[in-house]
């Protein structure tokens, strides 16, 4: 797996690609604090995510909460396949915005 946190003029976006699973989520861990810190709307990019197990849909349930709790938006893009199906099976389709590209995801920001 390998992800990578953009900067962006309004937002933060943060891309994901490979499996999204415990061992992942450790290496992450660091980064997603200081996204969390810096207290940015956020996209999550996880188009080229092929698998994605409870410890990623941890990480993405709390970079929701952290975020939204201060009233910053969260918005996950482009899953597919098999983390889509975890997504909706685990109802997260029911209260985090999910967009199929990025170009959407940057309009339900605004």
């Amino acid at each position: 797996m390998t992800y990578s946190i953009e900067q962006t003029t309004n937002h933060t976006l943060v891309a994901v690609e490979g499996d999204l699973d415990s061992a992942e989520v450790q290496d992450m861990r660091g980064d997603v604090e200081a996204v969390i810190g810096a207290g940015r709307p956020v996209i999550i990019d996880i188009s080229k995510v092929e698998f994605i197990d409870s410890s990623g849909i941890g990480l993405i349930v709390h970079i929701y909460k952290s975020l939204t709790a201060r009233k910053i938006k969260v918005v996950l893009s482009g899953a597919s396949q098999q983390p889509l199906e975890l997504l909706k099976a685990t109802q997260l389709d029911r209260f985090l915005p999910f967009s199929k590209t990025l170009e959407d995801a940057r309009g339900a920001l605004a």
